[in-house]
C-alpha cells in the first residue's frame, strides 16, 4: 500500500515550505493510516533532539533514539587492566618453588645436590625477577591515557561553534551569483508568494496546527518584510471549518499579482482537497475551487496550473490542471497528461521566458522528475483543451533526487538532496539551477547542463523554500541565526 506524504502548517518548524518534510509528492493510492513504516513518519517534521519518529500501529509517534557516548561506555581504563590482575611478579615465581637441590637429592655420590646446586647458582627467583621488572601494570596505563570520554564528546553540536554569514549562514554562493538583500522572516510564516513587480508585494500562509486556524496574511513589500497585523482569507473553504478538521496545507503560495492561490488537502480516498483563490482588490470575489491532491501550483498568462488530482469538474486523476483566471467564471481543465509511471504529484515552477517545469513521482525511479514544457504547448492546451503529454518535453538532469523548485529568471532552480534513514530528515547538497533556451516560436525548448547556486557545507543552514522574485530566486533559510529571507542574483556578467 502506499500512502500519502502530506505536510502539515505549523511555522517554519513543521509548515509545508519546510521541505525537510517532505519525501515525495502526493500519491494516487492511500488509506486513512497515517503510516505503514517509519519512513511514511519523515512528513512529522524534524524530531526533538534524542527521539525518532516510527511507525506504530500505522500512527506515528516519537520514540527514543539511545545513542552510546564514547565517553560512557566501558572505557580502556575501566576495565580491568593489565596491572590489576594477577601479574608476572605477584604469581608464585620460580625461584620460589621447592628447588632443585633442596629436594632430597640423588645421593652420596657427588650428586646433584652436592655440586653446585641448581638451587645455589644464581637462582631463577635470585635474578631479576619477572616481578621486579617494570611491571605491565606500572607502565603507564591504558586507562591513564587521554580516554575516548574526555576528548570532544561525540554529543558536542558542532553548529553551535561554526562560523555563519549573516545572509547564507554555513551554505557557500558559488560563481555565477551574488547573494542581495536578505530580511528576517517571521517564526509563524509558511510558504511565500511574491508579485510580479517591479513592487514585490509578499504572501504567507501561517497555520498553528493541522486543525487551524489557517489563514493568509500580508508580509509587506520587499525587503520590509513584516507579518500583518490580521489575516486577510481563511485558507480553509467554508465546509472545513469545522472544530477538529484535519488539513495538509499545500507548499505553495502563488499569486499574479491581482490574485493569490494556496491549497489543502485531507485524509480519505482521493486525498479530498480545495485551492482558494484570493481576490487582492476585492475580497467579496475571493472563492474555492475543489482540488484533490494538489500538490504544487504556478502561473501562467491567464491561468494558474496545478499539479493534482483534478480541478473542480476536471476529475480525471493525477494530471496537469489549469484554473483559467481570465473570464468570469473560472475555467477549469485538464492541460497535461503524466507518464505511466507516475506514483504522486510533482512539482511545478514557471520561467520568464513561459517554460513551465512540470513534475511527477517517478515509480520506475522512487526519485521527483521534472521536464521542460515549451509555453506553446501550454498556450494551445488552454486554447483548445487539449492536453499536452508531459512525457514528450526535454527532463531536467537532476542527478538525484529534489524537493522543491522555483522559476528563476529564464529558468528553475531545484534543491537537490534525499532522506536520510533512520529518521529520514531531509540532507540537503545544493541549489541548482538549469536554463531553458527556447526557439520555434516557443514551441522547442533546450535544458541547459546543472549549474550550482547553493551548495551545502554541512546540514548547520538549511534551505527551507524558494519562489522567484522578478529575474531572481528569492531562498528562505534558516539556522541558529533564524529564519530569513535571501535574494540570490546572476551575476551582471552571467545574466
Amino acid at each position: 500500500m502506499k500512502t500519502e506524504r502530506m505536510m502539515t502548517g505549523r511555522g517554519l518548524q513543521g509548515f509545508a515550505w519546510v521541505l525537510t518534510t517532505l519525501a515525495m509528492a502526493l500519491t494516487s493510492t492511500g488509506c486513512g493510516d497515517e503510516c505503514v513504516d517509519d519512513f511514511d513518519c519523515r512528513d512529522q517534521g524534524s524530531a526533538p533532539a534524542g527521539q525518532r519518529y516510527t511507525c506504530v500501529e500505522n500512527k506515528c509517534e516519537l520514540t527514543s533514539i539511545p545513542v552510546p557516548d564514547a565517553g560512557t561506555e566501558t572505557d580502556a581504563g575501566t576495565t580491568t587492566d593489565a596491572g590489576t590482575t594477577t601479574d608476572a611478579g605477584t604469581s608464585t615465581d620460580a625461584g620460589a618453588t621447592t628447588d632443585a637441590g633442596t629436594t632430597t637429592d640423588a645421593g652420596a655420590t657427588t650428586d646433584a645436590g652436592t655440586m653446585t646446586d641448581a638451587g645455589t647458582s644464581t637462582d631463577a627467583g635470585t635474578t631479576t625477577d619477572a616481578g621486579t621488572e617494570t611491571d605491565a601494570g606500572t607502565t603507564t596505563d591504558a586507562g591513564t591515557e587521554t580516554d575516548a570520554g574526555t576528548t570532544t564528546d561525540a554529543g558536542t553540536d558542532p553548529c553551535e561553534t561554526t562560523t555563519y554569514d549573516p545572509k547564507l549562514g554555513t551554505l557557500q554562493l558559488q560563481s555565477g551569483f551574488v547573494a542581495g538583500e536578505s530580511a528576517s522572516l517571521p517564526a509563524s510564516a509558511g510558504p511565500v508568494g511574491v508579485t510580479p513587480g517591479p513592487t514585490y508585494s509578499l504572501y504567507t500562509v501561517v497555520s498553528g496546527s493541522s486543525t487551524g486556524p489557517h489563514a493568509l496574511y500580508s508580509l509587506g513589500t520587499w525587503p520590509q518584510v513584516s507579518l500583518g497585523t490580521a489575516p486577510l482569507f481563511d485558507v480553509a473553504a467554508p465546509a472545513d471549518r469545522t472544530a477538529g478538521t484535519k488539513l495538509f496545507l499545500s507548499p505553495f503560495v502563488e499569486t499574479d499579482g491581482q490574485r493569490v492561490f494556496t491549497g489543502y488537502t485531507k485524509s480519505g480516498a482521493g486525498f479530498p482537497g480545495s485551492v482558494g483563490v484570493y481576490d487582492v482588490s476585492a475580497p467579496a470575489n475571493s472563492t474555492y475551487v475543489s482540488a484533490p491532491s494538489n500538490f504544487s501550483a504556478g502561473v501562467v498568462p491567464g491561468a494558474f496550473l496545478i499539479n493534482g488530482g483534478g480541478l473542480d469538474t476536471a476529475s480525471a486523476g493525477l494530471a496537469v490542471y489549469a484554473l483559467k483566471t481570465d473570464s468570469s467564471p473560472f475555467t477549469a481543465l485538464k492541460v497535461g497528461t503524466l507518464p505511466p509511471e507516475t506514483g504522486g504529484s510533482g512539482f511545478t515552477a514557471v520561467a520568464t521566458n513561459g517554460v513551465a517545469m512540470l513534475g511527477y513521482f517517478s515509480d520506475d525511479t522512487f526519485l521527483n522528475e521534472g521536464r521542460a514544457v515549451a509555453p506553446a504547448a501550454i498556450t494551445e492546451a488552454l486554447r483548445s483543451g487539449t492536453p499536452f503529454a508531459v512525457a514528450d518535453a526535454p527532463a531536467l538532469d537532476v542527478g538525484s533526487n529534489f524537493v522543491a523548485a522555483s522559476g528563476h529568471g529564464e529558468g528553475v532552480s531545484v534543491l537537490r538532496g534525499d532522506y536520510v534513514p533512520p529518521d529520514y530528515n531531509f540532507a540537503g547538497t545544493d541549489v541548482s539551477r538549469f536554463a531553458f533556451a527556447v526557439t520555434d516560436e516557443g514551441a522547442t525548448v533546450t535544458v541547459g547542463t546543472r549549474q550550482p547556486v547553493l551548495v551545502y557545507a554541512d546540514q548547520c543552514t538549511r534551505v527551507t523554500g524558494m519562489t522567484a522574485i522578478g529575474v531572481d530566486l528569492l531562498v528562505g533559510v534558516d539556522d541558529k541565526n533564524g529564519p530569513r529571507l535571501v535574494r540570490i542574483q546572476q551575476a551582471p556578467q552571467f545574466r
